[in-house]
């Protein structure tokens, strides 16, 4: 997949300002597991070929916030969409990763090293599994302390 033109609008750009980030390595200090674009099972997602041609983006987790999630630009079953990629290295409330997949996307230092390893390569979801994810305040997105919420996740495996 090469750097493509006319990219899709990034959802809550309005309230949530996404920059383009013109420094792939800027993603060494980057890495939090928020997502907003994810997956589920069937899906296929191809990444750019090269660093060269990835497209990434920070968005605010939530309006005012300073904390940022990445998102990049890829094929999800042959559409052009964004990729969050909190959503590589998704754990329960356990801290326990999803699956293998996320366990290795997980164990990685940063965001910057995920993308490295992702370039060229597909993954699919090939199921999906419910798991007890940490309750937020939607408004705030405190931690609400003692309550979870049930969440299915996919489970993705190297395509």
């Amino acid at each position: 997949m090469k750097k493509v033109n006319n990219l899709p609008t990034i959802s809550g750009a309005n309230t949530r300002k996404p920059e383009e980030v013109k420094n792939l390595e800027a993603l060494k200090t980057s890495g939090i597991a928020f997502a907003t674009y994810g997956m589920r099972e069937g899906d296929v997602v191809e990444f750019p070929d090269s660093l060269n041609d990835v497209q990434a983006f920070q968005q605010p987790v939530r309006a005012g916030s300073t904390a940022q999630q990445t998102l990049i630009v890829v094929k999800k079953n042959d559409k052009v969409t964004y990729l969050s990629m909190g959503t590589l290295r998704k754990q329960d409330v356990n801290r326990e990763y999803t699956c293998d997949f996320t366990r290795e996307m997980g164990e990685m230092n940063n965001d910057y090293d995920r993308i490295n390893a992702l370039v060229g390569k597909r993954i699919k979801a090939t199921g999906s599994k419910k798991i007890q994810a940490q309750a937020f305040d939607r408004l705030t997105g405190e931690r609400i302390e003692g309550q979870t919420v049930d969440q299915t996740v996919p489970v993705i495996e190297w395509d």
